[in-house]
Formats: structure tokens, sequence, C-alpha cells
């Protein structure tokens, strides 16, 4: 008949063995004197190497003085703690790279005196979805206030035109009624107008819907590819402007929805045709730049600029800085670029003076994937 003892301990063995924690037995002096086997692929030893290990070595090189002040604090007043839970408490693997951790000690009295049984747990997973889910949070909230925003000013910008056909329908209606064709025509040719202008503004709000919620279709694609596509979509106005348009740089691929890159490098090279200064031809050059860590695409101009203080609230829905008729458009163009580029993780930004020009800038974090996991589940 066994020993119930014995069968204790082996209990209590197989118990310590299976834990999912990396649990381990410090004596007196700080060394290891007993590992599970989550240790090995929670901190990338062999059980073997750390046996006899100072503690020490698991933390930090620059905490481990202060780690040898609090072991000997806990030893001089024992007690089960918890440590880690809402603090940056870091531990290091074998080969010196750097964890996130929840510890907790709990002091054990043994035949061989007292001994700190401690297990620890790596929260790098938990704290990445705790991260996502803040990112997630702060986007609802930015995407719930933009959201509020453009309601306010399409329903403001779309009544413009409608009330036009409405005004100018009643104008028709008395100049026909005194046969006047002249101011006939005239009314006719602002509501033709007007009700264009209404098409381009739902054209271009369908097109913002469609950057914010349709399914994007990843691929790996050239950069200059899509550069040379653009182009060749604006070879008529490039023509009629009589631009000066370059590509300058070595090219680089992406992944991403190629189609909707193709809108937003679209979208930002039409603006660098269209503000360019009266009497003066447009000069754009496009900028592609590789780099270890990311590589980026500017759009630089030559024309009208705008002041810093609006660089962020150009990329609004419906926002302008110019009058209509000098410039024409819905205001919709950059936040489709601006919400393409965050969609898939890039970063998109403007700088720019008055009359000296402007400069549209793409960043692709990590080279040659065009996104992260946070973007790629946004995707």
């Amino acid at each position: 008949m066994a020993n119930p003892s014995e069968t204790s301990n082996e209990m209590l063995r197989l118990a310590f063995e299976a834990s999912p924690a990396a649990m381990f037995m410090v004596d007196q002096d700080g060394r290891i004197e007993l590992v599970n086997a989550q240790c090995e692929g929670t901190f990338g030893y062999a059980r073997g190497e750390m046996i006899g290990m100072s503690v020490e070595t698991l933390a930090p090189a620059g905490l481990r003085s202060r780690h040898r002040h609090l072991r000997a604090d806990f030893a001089a007043n024992p007690s089960k703690r918890l440590m880690g839970v809402g603090r940056d408490l870091r531990a290091v693997r074998r080969d010196g790279s750097e964890f996130p951790v929840e510890i907790g000690l709990t002091p054990v009295a043994t035949p061989l005196g007292p001994r700190v049984v401690a297990f620890a747990v790596d929260i790098t997973a938990r704290l990445l979805v705790e991260e996502s889910l803040r990112n997630s949070l702060a986007e609802l909230e930015r995407a719930n206030e933009s959201l509020s925003r453009f309601a306010y000013v399409a329903s403001h910008d779309i009544q413009e035109p409608l009330r036009k056909i409405s005004a100018f329908a009643d104008i028709l209606n008395t100049a026909m009624a005194e046969g006047d064709a002249e101011e006939s025509r005239y009314a006719a040719e602002v509501m033709a107008a007007s009700a264009q202008h209404a098409r381009h503004i739902v054209a271009d709000v369908l097109a913002l819907a469609r950057s914010l919620n349709s399914a994007y279709a990843l691929e790996t694609f050239a950069l200059r590819e899509t550069i040379r596509t653009v182009l060749d979509s604006l070879s008529q106005t490039i023509l009629e402007e009589r631009a000066d348009v370059a590509v300058i740089g070595e090219d680089f691929s992406l992944q991403g929805d190629r189609s909707q890159a193709t809108q937003m490098v679209q979208n930002l090279v039409s603006n660098a045709l269209k503000y360019h200064k009266p009497g003066t031809p447009p000069r754009v050059r496009i900028v592609l730049k590789g780099g270890e860590g990311e590589h980026s695409l500017a759009i630089e101009d030559e024309g009208i600029g705008f002041a810093a203080t609006h660089r962020d609230e150009i990329f609004e829905p419906f926002r302008r800085l110019n009058d209509r008729g000098d410039f024409p458009g819905t205001g919709i163009g950059l936040a489709i670029c601006k919400t393409i580029a965050s969609r898939h993780g890039w970063r998109l930004s403007a700088t720019s003076t008055p009359t000296v020009g402007s400069t549209f800038e793409i960043v692709f974090p990590k080279a040659f994937s065009g996104q992260n996991e946070s973007a790629r589940k946004r995707l």
C-alpha cells in the first residue's frame, strides 16, 4: 500500500510539472533548485541549465541589483504576493530578449529551510489583445465623431444644389409662362449644373463609403506600376495643363488593395495638378524613397499651398479651403485618401507653405509588407 506522504508528494510534483505557468523554486541565496517543463518554453533554457542559476539572471540587466534588494526584503517579510499586475514588469530569455510578465511568489517551509516557489506568466499575447482593443475603441470613437460631423456637412452640402434646383424651377416656370426664352434657358442651365454638382457629391459620398467599408483584395504589387496607371489615366489633364510631372526614386513593392492604392495616388496627383498658381503650369514631383524599416511616397507640387494650421482638417470630408468657382470639386478626395491609408496601416500626412507648394507623404511601415497585423484585421 502506498505511503500517504509519498502519494501526496507525487501529486504535488505532478501538479508542479503540469502547470501552464513557468514555475521554479529558489533557495535562500537566490539559486534556482527546481524548475518545471514550462520554464523551458518561457525562458528558453534547457531545464538542466537553470538548476543552480541565480534567479537574477532572469531579470533585465539594469534591474538585477535592485532585484537582490527586493529579494532580501521578501525574505525578511515572506508572504504570498502577485507582482506585475498593472506594472511594466519584465523578464529576460536565454537569447537576451525581454518580455512582459506577471509573477507570483509563495514562501514555503521545507526540511532544507525556507524556500520561495515562483510562477511566471508571459503576458505578451494578452497585452497585444488589450492594445488591439484600445486601438479599436479609439478608432470607433473617431469614426463616430467623424460620422456625426460628416452627416452634418454632407446634408448641408447636398442641400445647396437642391435648393438651387428648387428655386430655379420656379424661375423657369415663370419665364416659360411669360415666354422669356433667355431667362428660361439660363434657369435650365443653372438647374442642370446644380443637378450635376449633386450627382458628383453623391458619387463621392459613395466612394468614401466604399473606402470605409468595402472588403479589400490583398495582393503584392509594384508602386511604380501603380503610378504609371495613374499618370496614364490623367494624361489628358497633364496635356491640357502643360504640366511638368516627374517620377523620382527606386521602385518598391507593397501589399494591399491595388485598386484602392491606385485611387489614393490618383487623388493626390489630381490635387497637385489642380491647385497650381494661375497662369503657371503645374510642376509635380512623385518621389519614392526606400528605407530599412519603412518606405515612403511623396507627391510634391509648387502650387498655391495652404496654411500649416489646415494640415489636419484638409482630410475631413467636404472640407474646402478655396472657393468652388476657382477650384471645382466636392472636398471628399483627400478624406478618401486618408481612409484608404489608415485601413492599410499606412501614414498619410501633409505639409505646405502658402504660394510655395505642398507635399503629401505616405509612409509604408515594414518594408514590402505594407501593413501591420492590426491593419490586416481592419481590412
